[in-house]
């Protein structure tokens, strides 16, 4: 396994993207890869299957923004991806195993953009986890309960209401495998003694009378597409999974569809997810986020600005909307999972002493601030002293900060190596030596490279205690 807590340089400029991986248990997951590799290739775009079961890290240069991934057709076949210029696709059983998880964790912790990433592709995963997610939310969800053992069942038939029917569902499943509907608390007490032999964990839930389910497309916090899912007269199977012989057809979210579904999608942190919901006596009823959704309906389309029906779409369609919306660079995000304090210790390369920063959440400027003793501009060159320290750095312009409506200060900018929990990051930094509140001023960029979020009643989330600089210091 590589070891990604060493030495990363992290660019500053975007590049576009020249390739696709897919990562999945294996070739069998359905036709969702098939279809995103045939829209890939339509689009000029490399895409590559990586099969979890099979694939290894064994190289790595994440100072040149590449990764080496192994074996990944289980025939030895080696792959070199560049860290910027790719995007990876995570499919529902590349983490459903543990080696899976390892791999997608360590791609994320290198800076791939992931769809998904591996916390809400584990939530949604978990069907407990996301009910729990979206009561959070505010989303209503059927009454749902955790079966432990047979002592849970009484309590848990309860909470959902104690009527029968009842649905049962494993933990984790998709394509409607792992869900069975029970008439009876025989039938019940049957159906989880034979799960709980195979160690399966379960929920309880009741029981919705649905004429069908609709499945939404999602992305980046816009609709894309939707379905609705209908049982034909010849299946008698309750599920209304595609899988399990349903036909799909277009279908028009109303507004509060829309908003109900929105929420949903936001409570889980995926990027790319299927809603699936439905409509009972006039409440709309979340029933499951798919992280990895199959790409079998036909749908109605959705212009991505307004959330609006526009016209309807085969899978191919809709899958080749979302490539084309994911190879524009501003559509593409990254994600803030490891929490910092407003007020961190961070360190510069050559300079001896640890620097209390601010990291400044309202800092649009293009460099991040730093207080210095002296600074002068001289042929091209800045010449800094900081705690009599002397540093030269090539002039990169000007760096304009704001203090107040009319006060806009001019500083120096240079490029230094920023340190910051175990990682270097390339960083512009605006010179100054007016008074300031602030040791230093971390901005909104740099914070991104960082891959952080704030928490502004925290101080020192992550880095050890620094004092202040002085009585004026934050």
């Amino acid at each position: 396994m590589i070891n990604f807590n060493g030495y990363i340089t992290e660019e500053i400029e975007k590049r576009g993207v020249t390739e696709v991986a897919i990562l999945a248990l294996d070739a069998d997951e359905g036709t969702a890869a098939d279809i995103i590799s045939n829209v890939c290739e339509f689009n000029d775009v490399k895409c590559t299957l990586i099969h979890t079961n099979k694939a290894f890290l064994a190289d790595s240069d994440v100072e040149l923004r590449k990764v080496e991934i192994h074996n990944i057709d289980g025939e030895g076949k080696l792959i070199s991806l560049d860290i910027d210029n790719t995007i990876i696709f995570v499919r529902a059983g590349a983490v459903g195993t543990l080696v899976g998880q390892a791999l997608v964790s360590s791609l994320q912790t290198a800076g791939f953009f992931l769809i998904n990433d591996l916390e809400s592709m584990l939530l949604c995963n978990n069907k407990m986890a996301t009910s729990i997610a979206l009561q959070r939310n505010n989303v209503q969800i059927p009454k749902t309960a955790i079966l432990n053992n047979e002592e849970s069942i009484d309590l848990a038939v309860k909470s959902v209401g104690g009527k029968y029917p009842l649905i049962i569902k494993t933990l984790t499943g998709t394509q409607g495998i792992g869900v069975s509907k029970v008439e009876s608390y025989d039938s019940l007490i049957s159906v989880c003694q034979s799960l709980w032999k195979f160690e399966a964990q379960l929920l309880l839930q009741e029981y919705l009378e649905m004429k069908s389910d609709i499945r939404t497309l999602v992305i980046n916090g816009h609709i894309m597409a939707s379905a609705e899912r209908k049982q034909t007269k010849k299946s008698k199977d309750f599920r209304k999974n595609v899988h399990r012989g349903a036909e799909a057809i277009p279908y028009k979210l109303s507004e509060e569809e829309v908003e109900v579904i929105l929420n949903a999608a936001r409570a889980t942190g995926a990027y790319y997810c299927g809603v699936d919901h439905t409509v009972v006596n006039g409440e709309i009823y979340v029933v499951e986020v798919n992280g990895s959704p199959g790409a079998k309906s036909h749908f109605m389309g959705y212009d991505l600005e307004t959330n609006k029906p526009t016209k309807p779409l085969t899978a191919e369609k809709a899958i080749d909307l979302m490539i084309k919306h994911i190879l524009e660079p501003y559509n593409r995000k990254t994600w803030f999972r490891q929490e910092a304090g407003y007020i961190e210790t961070v360190h510069i390369e050559g300079y001896k002493l640890p620097i209390r920063a601010k990291f400044d959440t309202g800092n649009g400027t293009d460099a991040s601030m730093l207080h210095v003793d002296k600074v002068e501009v001289k042929n091209n060159k800045v010449y800094w002293e900081k705690n009599g320290q002397k540093f030269v750095n090539k002039y990169l312009g000007k760096s304009v900060g704001v203090r107040g409506p009319n006060n806009k200060i001019e500083r120096a900018k240079v490029e230094l190596t920023v340190k910051f929990n175990g990682r270097s990051y390339n960083a512009f930094i605006g010179l100054t030596v007016e008074d300031s509140a602030s040791e230093m001023l971390v901005n909104r960029e740099l914070m991104t490279l960082m891959r952080i979020a704030i928490n502004p009643s925290l101080r020192f989330g992550i880095s050890d205690w620094t004092r202040k600089n002085d009585e004026t210091d934050v």
